[in-house]
């Protein structure tokens, strides 16, 4: 379970509501515009023979002066929660606060990031200390990198990488494209963009398909590591006035 739960923070997806106003804070026109959403999926681990679901809901919405994700996965042994808040410049997400929450079985951790732009730098109010590194515009935390990979796809960026706060240090999360295709849900088929992770170890794989014609929210995802596969499947989101049914 704990795997399924890290998982689905890892990628979410970004991928996957409802106020018609635009992911630009400085409303420039030649920004492509992204609407808040609301997306349920499904995410299926699988060990050996039996297999374990969990669902998730992730949510963008827009508050009085930034915008805030959250990501919440709940099960009867243990529950996730995941809130980021941020702003948007000429298409550059820059994070403001970040909190990570679990309880249960996972040991009910707490962990907070907040974004210094005067200091340039990074504070982890939970261990009460600055973290070394350089805070760039580029910095991203375990969520808003994931709005930003939907932001450079908007655009017609190719090169996707990002560097993501983890505890005290950066991480560098990798992405290649690797082509489009046709994907069939409820709705009928969709266009989808297949993205893949690079830098991974040997055997490990990490695939996440996003609809093109939806602002390229996520709509499946799948992972293999250590002999376990991780699957993760769109059921429903609402964007804007758009409905998209799940696979």
């Amino acid at each position: 379970m704990r795997t399924i739960l890290t998982l689905l923070i890892l990628v979410f997806l970004q991928p996957v509501t409802a106020a018609n106003t635009t992911l630009s804070d400085d409303n420039q026109a030649q920004f492509p515009k992204i609407t808040p959403y609301t997306a349920k999926y499904e995410a299926t681990w699988k060990a050996g023979w039996f297999p374990i679901t969990i669902e998730a809901t992730r949510t963008l919405e827009r508050t009085d002066d930034h915008w805030k994700i959250s990501f919440e996965a709940y099960s009867s042994v243990a529950d996730l929660s995941e809130i980021s808040e941020f702003e948007v410049k000429q298409q550059q997400v820059l994070p403001i606060k970040y909190r990570y929450k679990t309880s249960g079985f996972l040991s009910k951790k707490l962990r907070t990031i907040e974004f210094d732009r005067e200091k340039n730098k990074t504070w982890l109010p939970y261990k009460d200390a600055w973290t070394d590194y350089q805070l760039t515009n580029e910095t991203q935390d375990h969520l808003s990198y994931q709005e930003q990979i939907r932001l450079d796809l908007m655009t017609g960026k190719t090169q996707l990488t990002y560097p993501v706060t983890y505890k005290s240090r950066l991480k560098s999360y990798q992405f290649e494209i690797v082509g489009e295709s046709k994907m069939n849900t409820k709705n009928g088929p969709i266009n989808v963009v297949e993205i893949r992770q690079t830098g991974l170890k040997k055997k490990e794989t990490n695939q996440i398909w996003l609809a093109k014609d939806f602002e390229y929210i996520i709509v499946k995802l799948k992972a293999k590591k250590k002999g376990t596969t991780n699957t993760i499947k769109l059921k429903h989101a609402q964007l804007g006035q758009k409905t998209l049914s799940g696979l």
